[in-house]
């Protein structure tokens, strides 16, 4: 009997209870992600109320415009369609491009998630990882009003001085994240944006991956980015089949069915797994599955991503081949699947699932 390629796991349903204000703001990066990002920032957190004092100012006492104005900058830049929250959080009408306008909707009712997303989009697109102070900076301003509702509600008698200097706090990493933020755009608009980073790219959701698969990049970098293979124009994804994994991008930056476009699947006689791009192509797919648990409940990914990379691979061979090709492609997706499990690197790709 052949085992499924990817077996279905149903959705983990759990009451999730809204961040306040500061948790929005500081919304750490995936694990996987962060452990990508190798980029430095123009300027420190800290040091950011003494090198960039107007945009620190402005985002003290004008949170909500140098947001919205921010977000409007970041997709110039990128070249990509506004998506309400930076497509954090794709939910309905949340995960589809919208009109650019609606940034100020988003920065005025929403200015955290506003902050947050801006961030999140510099951090995944322009490689920014936050330094050590950086991250303690952003979870003390999580962590104290949460200390201080709790302590509200416990019944606690908390003196009026620490609420205000607690939202005194919140206030100055506001203005000090949106001058570190615009410090880095207006660095990017000198030098150009050539494309974000595969590796990073690799390990977005498939909607943060199709935002950057459809981006046009601007500036000085962009032609040398595109010829390279990293980002390009709606029209290469409009070529290919709608949604599944081979919409998804590769390390390259391509996506997945343009880089294996034309090449047949092949099978290695001493290993007997499919190896070349194929081989790769698999091998990401299982890479996918393990850190998109709800993929099944994803009607574009039906089958599941390794299975349509199979089917996808097969179509790829003569008749006489596909029995081999596909047992070959078998053996291969339960060897990366044990090397998941076992926390090893997956063959062919050598990346840890």
């Amino acid at each position: 009997l052949k085992r499924p390629r990817s077996r279905p796991r149903p959705p983990h349903s759990s009451t999730v209870t809204p961040p306040p204000a500061a948790l929005e703001e500081a919304m750490p990066l995936k694990q996987e992600v962060a452990e990508q990002l190798t980029g430095q920032w123009q300027v420190g957190l800290f040091e950011a109320p003494c090198k960039a004092p107007l945009p620190c100012l402005l985002g003290c006492c004008c949170m909500c415009c140098m947001a919205g104005k921010q977000r409007l900058e970041i997709i110039d830049v990128l070249g990509e369609d506004y998506v309400c929250c930076g497509g954090m959080f794709p939910c309905g009408p949340l995960g589809n491009p919208q009109d650019r306008n609606c940034a100020w909707a988003e920065a005025c009712c929403c200015t955290g998630l506003a902050i947050a997303g801006n961030r999140f989009l510099i951090q995944t697109r322009l490689d920014r990882q936050n330094t050590a102070c950086d991250d303690c900076i952003l979870w003390v301003t999580c962590l104290a009003p949460l200390v201080l509702c709790i302590c509200q509600c416990a019944g606690c008698d908390v003196p009026e001085g620490i609420e205000h200097c607690v939202h005194f706090m919140t206030i100055t990493v506001d203005g000090c994240m949106l001058a570190q933020q615009q410090v880095e755009i207006d660095h990017v608009k000198e030098v150009g944006f050539a494309g974000a980073n595969p590796a990073i790219v690799a390990m977005l959701p498939p909607l943060q991956q199709q935002m950057i698969g459809q981006a046009r990049p601007m500036g000085p970098a962009a032609h040398a980015g595109m010829a390279a293979g990293v980002g390009g124009p709606p029209m290469q994804m409009a070529m290919s089949a709608k949604g599944g994994f081979m919409n998804t991008m590769a390390p390259n930056g391509m996506p997945w069915w343009q880089y294996c476009q034309g090449i047949p699947a092949t099978v290695d006689p001493g290993s007997g797994l499919l190896v070349g791009p194929w081989g790769e192509c698999l091998a990401w797919a299982k890479v996918f599955e393990v850190h998109n648990p709800g993929w099944s409940s994803d009607p574009n990914f039906a089958g599941g991503p390794a299975g349509q990379v199979v089917h996808a691979a097969l179509s790829t061979c003569p008749p006489h081949l596909r029995a081999a090709t596909e047992q070959a492609a078998e053996r291969l997706e339960m060897a990366c699947g044990q090397a998941a499990f076992n926390g090893a690197p997956l063959p062919l790709i050598g990346q840890r699932a």
